[in-house]
């Protein structure tokens, strides 16, 4: 053992002066970088050239690597000697290999430049850097590249020095929303949803527009406010929502856990170039028709039924007029003096005053709570066709063709109107379908109403038959329900066409609501029974 000691501790002695000329000889390499740094060098491939900074947690430093002949790379390792990730952009042996770092804790961070390419020859490239950033200069930094407008970041910057910025801001508007521009972009602007939620809420989403399937608010940094942006076209209308979901813990660990959901606002964008609803406003310079309601007996419904009667200004009994129905008369402004959802009569009275439909006796039939029943009905077709129609020719002198003839409907009612035309088209001669729910079945085993899995019924029917004396119009949103009913009013409408229907066809960048149909009504009676 004695013969080999000796050149054993020799061996290691050389080995660990070899180790320390090496360390040393790479810290005489290491150069430490400053702001405003402009670095030229030429590097081979079997060369690294390694660079570090010093840095608190929350400092950044920023700058860039131009490749000139060479492929390069930079490996960032930590105070610790970690390598934290390899910045490889996919541009070869030209261009720019961005240098941002944001230190996570205090220390010397190091930047090592080097080649994958085994083969390559020597080449040049210049190490730039543009800022070492302190931490509350680098935080304003990345705020602002992370919050996606203007707006957004003055008001998160505005809390840093005002507790009560995020109230102020609140309380400075009526709606929860605000609409601005997008640079470049004259189609779309970019709309954004805040709101402060309860203090147990875990997260916001957001319900309307153009992302059906709802977006997910995020905070503002540090505050108490939350966020959603969207682009939305300039010629949108929709309403919106926010639904807080909530979480309660509950024990003396807070073992238990209650989650809930809140509906916790609603609101309406109205873009500034959405199309103008003309006729849904009262005009004070115009004769105005008569609105009263009334109960018609049905045997086939073996109920007294709501019906509301709008005859035009100046009716004249021997003059044959139009007729209209429409469903849902409660939301279509059936009730005297009451404000709806849709102002038939006041829109039947612009019309008629501007010359733009001939003369129309208007029904709006009351739901009385069952109109999910009744608009798949068959029994609630026949009252129609059998009893309501005969009745309105009994009282008005109605046109005697069916031409003349009009169902209107929103969603079901939609669906309603398309059914009932098609088993009395001799009676009906118009439909006008606003969203109309195509996907409905009528079988115990219905379609979901987002995800149907079947043609609805009235696809099939009107597949299968021969063309009917039936005119359509039909309306439906962009942001409606996916495939049920914005696709499946692209099937009907298709088949319609292909069966040799007149059908006027439309959709708006809406929803399903009656935001939309109260300006479109016009639009289809216009379509059906203008004055052309």
């Amino acid at each position: 053992m004695k013969i080999f000691l000796k050149p054993a501790l020799s061996i290691l002695t050389l080995l660990i002066l070899n180790l320390n000329n090496t360390v040393f000889a790479q810290n005489q390499s290491i150069k430490n970088l400053t702001t405003d740094d402009i670095i030229e060098n030429t590097i081979s491939t079997k060369e690294q050239h390694t660079y570090a900074v010093q840095l608190e947690n929350g400092m950044a430093i920023t700058g860039k690597v131009v490749q000139k002949g060479i492929d390069l790379v930079i490996d960032v390792y930590s105070p610790v000697g970690e390598l934290l990730y390899q910045v490889d952009s996919p541009n070869g042996k030209e261009g720019e290999e961005p240098i941002d770092h944001t230190a996570n804790q205090s220390g010397l961070y190091k930047f090592i430049v080097h080649s994958l390419d085994k083969d390559a020859k020597k080449g040049n490239y210049t190490l730039e850097v543009e800022q070492i950033l302190s931490f509350p200069e680098n935080t304003k930094r990345i705020t602002k590249k992370e919050l996606p407008t203007e707006t957004l970041y003055k008001l998160w910057e505005s809390t840093l020095n005002d507790k009560n910025a995020i109230d102020k801001f609140v309380a400075s508007h009526t709606e929860r929303h605000i609409i601005e521009p997008i640079e470049g972009d004259n189609v779309n602007m970019l709309v954004t949803y805040f709101c402060v939620p309860d203090n147990n809420t875990e997260y916001v989403m957001l319900s309307g527009g153009p992302d059906f399937l709802g977006l997910r608010f995020q905070r503002l940094p540090n505050t108490k406010l939350h966020f959603v942006t969207q682009k939305v076209p300039n010629d949108a209308r929709f309403n919106y929502g926010f639904n807080y979901f909530n979480l309660d813990k509950y024990g003396p660990n807070k073992e238990i856990e209650s989650r809930s959901v809140k509906h916790a606002y609603d609101g309406t964008i109205e873009m500034p170039n959405a199309p103008e609803q003309t006729y849904i406003s009262k005009r004070e310079n115009i004769s105005r028709g008569i609105l009263y309601p009334t109960l018609i007996k049905s045997k086939i419904l073996n109920q007294e039924r709501k019906i509301s009667i709008h005859t035009p200004a100046n009716y004249n009994s021997k003059k044959p007029h139009n007729l209209l129905i429409v469903f849902d008369g409660e939301s279509y402004g059936s009730r005297p003096n009451r404000r709806s959802r849709i102002p038939t009569p006041t829109i039947i009275d612009n019309l008629i005053a501007d010359k733009k439909i001939s003369p129309t006796i208007t029904v709006l039939v009351w739901s009385m709570g069952s109109r999910s029943k009744d608009l798949v009905n068959e029994k609630f077709g026949d009252f129609i066709a059998t009893e309501l129609i005969p009745w309105a020719r009994a009282e008005y002198n109605i046109h005697p063709k069916s031409s003349k003839v009009i169902l209107a409907g929103s969603s079901r009612g939609g669906f309603a109107a398309s059914y009932i035309a098609f088993r009395y088209s001799n009676v009906i001669g118009n439909v006008l379908s606003q969203s109309g729910s195509y996907w409905i079945k009528g079988t115990k085993d219905e379609n979901h109403w987002i995800y149907p899995e079947d043609n609805g019924k009235l696809i099939n029917l009107y597949k299968q038959s021969k063309r009917l004396p039936i005119k359509f119009y039909m309306d439906i949103g962009l942001y409606d329900a996916g495939a049920s009913m914005l696709g499946m009013n692209r099937q009907f409408r298709d088949i319609l066409e292909i069966k040799g229907y007149e059908v006027d066809y439309h959709e708006f960048k809406g929803g399903h609501n009656y935001l939309n149909w109260r300006g479109t009504l016009s639009d289809g009676l216009i379509s059906l029974i203008g004055t052309k």
